[in-house]
């Protein structure tokens, strides 16, 4: 009897080892998603940590706590629209689009859009500058210097006598 229940467990044990790898295998599409999500997270907490720190706000486990649901409702979101997605709206969306997985890719974005603008509201609080505006600024800095250098070329070419 001892020897039945032995193996009957490990037989069980098996099953449900096989079954965590097939779910694991399932969902691995999108595991680059999942993570990119939590790492957003991760980085937004950071910086939340960080500006009520500069700014001697209070930090209560409540506030913290929080972190973990919005990991989990995050997280729990991505995977019920890639369900949604994989089983029912790809092939439609296919037809008009060539992206697959559409509606979960755009849903990771407006998720990981949220925590950027949270990490960019709290780098603003400590520091006092937008990270937005700065890349503007940057970019536009680059583009008068590339017509700069097209300017300089061009009136360098100009100059050269032609045969």
């Amino acid at each position: 009897m001892k020897l039945q229940l032995t193996i009957l467990l490990a037989s069980i044990q098996k099953s449900i080892f096989q079954l965590a790898a097939i779910t694991a295998a399932f969902f691995l599409q999108i595991s680059g998603i999942l993570f990119l999500i939590g790492f957003a997270i991760f980085v937004d907490t950071l910086t939340g940590i960080w500006k009520s720190r500069k700014l001697k706000i209070p930090i209560t486990s409540r506030k913290l706590s929080a972190v973990i649901s919005k990991l989990f409702l995050y997280e729990i979101a991505v995977i019920g629209f890639y369900l949604i997605d994989y089983f029912i709206l790809n092939d439609i969306i296919m037809k008009f689009f060539s992206v697959p997985l559409m509606l979960t890719k755009i849903l990771s974005l407006v998720l990981v859009s949220i925590e950027v603008i949270s990490i960019n509201e709290n780098y603003k609080a400590v520091k006092g500058i937008d990270i937005w505006q700065s890349m503007k600024n940057l970019f536009a800095r680059a583009k008068e210097i590339k017509n700069d250098i097209n300017e300089l070329r061009h009136n360098k070419d100009s100059s050269t006598p032609s045969i």
